[in-house]
């Protein structure tokens, strides 16, 4: 199964980078075009995404 090591997007029309860090850490770009949500525990992009540019990482989880 799959981590999320960084839950990160970059907006098409502004450049900014968004990254949430922790659960409900919802953040827009400075044009509010798109948003990013969920910190490590999971992924939510607001926004059309044709103005995205994703910069997840991922990591293998290592099963016990």
């Amino acid at each position: 199964m799959k981590k999320i090591k960084r839950n990160a997007l970059q907006c098409r029309k502004c450049g900014d980078v968004i990254e949430s860090k922790f659960t409900r850490d919802f953040k827009y770009c400075s044009c509010r075009s798109i948003a990013v949500d969920g910190g490590l525990e999971y992924g939510r992009m607001t926004g059309d995404p044709e103005d995205i540019i994703e910069l997840y990482e991922f990591e293998e989880e290592k099963e016990d």
